[in-house]
C-alpha cells in the first residue's frame, strides 16, 4: 500500500481517499485512544468528546484501543452512544495476550464488545506475540466464524511471527488483515528490515503506533528539552518542510507515515489535537521530500529505546540536576523491558 508520488504541496491527494482493509473502508489515519480516561483531571470527558467529534467530522473514523488500555474501551462505548453519528466510528481492539490465557480470547472479546457498544468488533488483534500460535489462531478463527469480529490481526509481530500467523489463519479460512507496530521517523526499523515490504506482500495493513514518537515529533513545549542528536537533526529537517507546506511538525511526521503506506494512529484528547492530526490529510510530501526525511530518520529510537520518549510520553522531565541519573536508570529499565516484553525486532 505504498502510495504513488505526487508533486510537492499537492492538495487533496489524501482527501476522501479511503483505503480498503478487509471489510473496512477508512481514511489512512486513525485515532489512538490509549490515554482516554486515564487522567480525568487534565483531560475530562468533554475534552475527549470534542476530540471524538472533531475526528469524525474530519472523516477520521478509525479508533484504536486495547484491553490493556483499561479505561479506553468504556470511553469509546459512551461516546459512540451519546454523540450523534458516533456509531459511524470503527473500533479496533486488542487481546491482552500478556496477562490472559489463550482460551480467554473469546470471553474477553465479548466483554470488549460490550464496553465499546458494538455487536461485533470491527477489528481484533493479538496485542503481543505470546502464547502458542496454533491455539491463538484457533481462537481468532472461532471468534471470526462466530461473528464476534469482522477482521482479525496481530500487533508487534516481526516477519517470522507474522508469516506463521498469516499461514495458520489462512489454513483456517480467515484472512489476517492488520499488523500494528511501532513506526515513525525515530523508529524506521520496520521499513529498513523489510517488515513493511512483507506486510504489503501478504496484503496486511500496517497500523503505526507512536507515529509521533511518543510526542517527540511535535511542537509541544516539552520538546524544547530534547537533546538526543539524532532526534534534534530529524526535527530540524521536519521544521523546514513544515514551513514550506505551512503545516506543523506533527502533520509532517504523520504524512511521512502515510507516504510509507501505513495508517498512523496518533493520540488525541482535545479538539486541537484532533484538528492537528486531521491536517495530515489532504496533501502529500513529494518523493524528494520523503527522501530528505529518510536521510535523517532513525531505525531504533522508539518508545523502548529512548528515555526522552518516556519523558515526552508522560509530559514530565526530571530537573536538570538529576536528569543524568534518571536517564541512566531509564536506560536500564528499557533494556529490561525489551527482554521481557515481546515486541517486533526488540
Amino acid at each position: 500500500r505504498v502510495l504513488p508520488p505526487s508533486p510537492a504541496g499537492s492538495v487533496g491527494f489524501f482527501a476522501d481517499m479511503a483505503i480498503k482493509c478487509g471489510t473496512l473502508s477508512f481514511q489512512p489515519l486513525g485515532v489512538g485512544t490509549n490515554k482516554w480516561g486515564t487522567d480525568p483531571q487534565k483531560y475530562n470527558h468533554n475534552n475527549i468528546r470534542s476530540a471524538f467529534e472533531t475526528s469524525l467530522s474530519a472523516g477520521v473514523t478509525l479508533l484504536n484501543t486495547a484491553q490493556l488500555y483499561y479505561t479506553s474501551e468504556n470511553c469509546i462505548g459512551k461516546l459512540r452512544s451519546e454523540v450523534p453519528g458516533g456509531e459511524k466510528a470503527l473500533v479496533i481492539s486488542k487481546f491482552d495476550a500478556l496477562s490472559q490465557k489463550t482460551d480467554q480470547l473469546i470471553p474477553t472479546l465479548q466483554e470488549s464488545c460490550q464496553k465499546c457498544g458494538v455487536e461485533a468488533m470491527d477489528g481484533f488483534l493479538i496485542h503481543h506475540p505470546k502464547g502458542t500460535p496454533e491455539a491463538m489462531a484457533d481462537q481468532l478463527a472461532a471468534a471470526y466464524q462466530r461473528g464476534l469480529v469482522k477482521n482479525v490481526g496481530v500487533s508487534n509481530y516481526d516477519e517470522p511471527a507474522l508469516r506463521q500467523m498469516h499461514q495458520l489463519l489462512k489454513d483456517r479460512g480467515v484472512p489476517l488483515v492488520f499488523n500494528e507496530i511501532e513506526f515513525s521517523l525515530l523508529r524506521r526499523l520496520p521499513e529498513s528490515n523489510g517488515l513493511l515490504k512483507v506486510c504489503k506482500e501478504l496484503d496486511v495493513t500496517v497500523l503505526a503506533w507512536a507515529p509521533l514518537a511518543s510526542g517527540r515529533l511535535t511542537s509541544k513545549p516539552c520538546t524544547e528539552q530534547l537533546s538526543e542528536a539524532q532526534t534534534v537533526a530529524c526535527l530540524e529537517q521536519m521544521k523546514i518542510l513544515a514551513d514550506r507546506h505551512k503545516k506543523t511538525v506533527a502533520q509532517v511526521a504523520l504524512n511521512w507515515c502515510i507516504c510509507k503506506g501505513t495508517v498512523p494512529i496518533p493520540g488525541a484528547r482535545t479538539l486541537e489535537q484532533a484538528q492537528e492530526n486531521a491536517g495530515a490529510l489532504g496533501w502529500q510530501l513529494s518523493t524528494e521530500e520523503v527522501a530528505q526525511l529518510d536521510a535523517v530518520a532513525v531505525d531504533s529510537m522508539g518508545m523502548y529505546n529512548s528515555p526522552e520518549a518516556i519523558y515526552t510520553f508522560f509530559g514530565w522531565w526530571p530537573p536538570a540536576v538529576v536528569r543524568p541519573i534518571c536517564t541512566g536508570f531509564l536506560h536500564c529499565v528499557l533494556a529490561l523491558a525489551r527482554k521481557c516484553v515481546p515486541l517486533q525486532d526488540s
